[in-house]
């Protein structure tokens, strides 16, 4: 297919008109058969060609012209500093003849698609570091439970040795008051029971000690049981605390997945510009 034009300089005439009609950025170079006739650089694509250029033979317009046929590549970042889609296209007098060419570029959007890839990159770290952070979050949250049972347990195990504390101390009353009757009896004894009656004091001072010594014990299991208690209610809001963290980081990995998820949807929306 031919693209048939009257002259070189009408087709110049209209390029402003095409580049503000075009919704893109891009710069148009028109060249005749040996070297650049004009050149119309777009705000950030500008590859410095100038009015009277030679066309050098490596040129795609060049090509484009010696084979008579369009041509369309991609040129990398590393010759202009930003990545580009260009075009060569000869074209033709009203008898068919190659008269001279268009060139087309129009910029790639590399540097939307490098953040986009850097924005899922860093997500994917994120969420990495956050996923780790849930399941020590996780991970606490059973240990205070752990520790809320035990505490619990410790508490009803300070019960139970006050209980036996109690039946302790009854025993020691009434190992007393076995001593007492004992010493009375002794008295009754004469010289006889004096032996018993030491016996029998002995006995008495045993128990009056082990009462002693049984609420001294007794004060400080209850000293116990109040620390317990008051670690079961720590443990609780510790726990407490540790769920809504738990609960919130995964709130928060989710919204980062989501956001993942857009940022590769940005990622192949570059890549079709």
């Amino acid at each position: 297919m031919n693209n048939n034009i009257d002259s070189l300089d009408k087709l110049v005439s209209l390029i402003p008109i095409i580049k503000s009609a075009i919704p893109a950025d891009l710069s148009i170079a028109i060249c005749d058969l040996e070297r650049f006739v004009a050149y119309f650089p777009g705000d950030t694509i500008n590859l410095n060609i100038k009015e009277g250029q030679p066309l050098h033979k490596e040129e795609p317009l060049f090509l484009a012209l010696r084979d008579n046929r369009a041509l369309r590549s991609d040129v990398p970042a590393s010759f202009y500093g930003y990545e580009f889609t260009g075009t060569a296209t000869p074209l033709h007098d009203e008898a068919g003849h190659v008269i001279g060419g268009i060139a087309v570029q129009i910029r790639r959007q590399s540097e939307l698609k490098a953040i986009a890839e850097q924005i899922a990159a860093s997500l994917s770290q994120a969420n990495e570091q956050i996923s780790s952070i849930s399941n020590g979050s996780q991970s606490l949250a059973g240990f205070s439970q752990q520790l809320l049972v035990q505490s619990h347990q410790a508490g009803k195990d300070v019960e139970n040795s006050t209980e036996v504390l109690s039946i302790i101390k009854r025993v020691a009353d009434q190992t007393n008051l076995l001593g007492l009757n004992a010493a009375i009896e002794a008295a009754h004894a004469g010289e006889k029971g004096r032996g018993f009656e030491v016996v029998a004091k002995e006995i008495r001072r045993f128990s009056k000690e082990t009462v002693a010594s049984t609420q001294d014990i007794n004060e400080t299991m209850l000293q116990i049981k109040d620390v317990t208690n008051q670690m079961a209610i720590s443990i609780e809001k510790i726990a407490a605390i540790g769920q809504e963290q738990a609960d919130s980081v995964q709130h928060t990995s989710t919204f980062i997945e989501e956001i993942k998820t857009m940022s590769e949807k940005l990622t192949e929306f570059a890549n079709k510009l």
